[in-house]
C-alpha cells in the first residue's frame, strides 16, 4: 500500500509527541503508523478528510486521530496524520 518513497507528516501541535521532521520511506512510515494507530482498544472508519480518503481513529469514545492520504495509482505516496487535540473537536466517535 505504501509507495517506497511515501512521506508521513505529523502534526501534534505540540501536545502530543510527534516528530520533528517528515517520516520518509514505506518501513518508516509503516512501522510509525503501526505504533500510532494500532494500540489496543483502538477502532477506524474511513472517511473523507479534506476531500481525500482518509481514517478516524478512536479510543475510548474520543477522536484521537485523522490520517489523510494521496494515492497514485495504487500506492499512498504522502500522508497527513493529525494528533493534535485543538484539532480533533469536530470529529465524533
Amino acid at each position: 500500500m505504501l509507495h517506497s518513497g511515501v512521506v508521513l507528516t505529523v502534526d501534534g501541535g505540540g501536545l502530543v509527541a510527534a516528530p520533528a521532521a517528515a517520516v520518509e520511506g514505506a518501513s518508516e512510515v509503516g512501522a510509525y503508523l503501526g505504533e500510532a494507530l494500532l494500540p489496543a482498544a483502538v477502532s477506524a472508519r474511513i472517511e473523507s478528510v479534506n476531500g481525500v480518503a482518509g481514517v478516524v481513529v478512536c479510543r475510548e469514545g474520543r477522536v484521537t486521530g485523522v490520517l489523510s492520504v494521496r494515492v497514485r495509482g495504487r500506492l499512498i505516496v504522502e500522508a497527513w496524520l493529525v494528533v493534535n487535540p485543538d484539532k480533533l473537536t469536530h470529529w465524533n466517535c
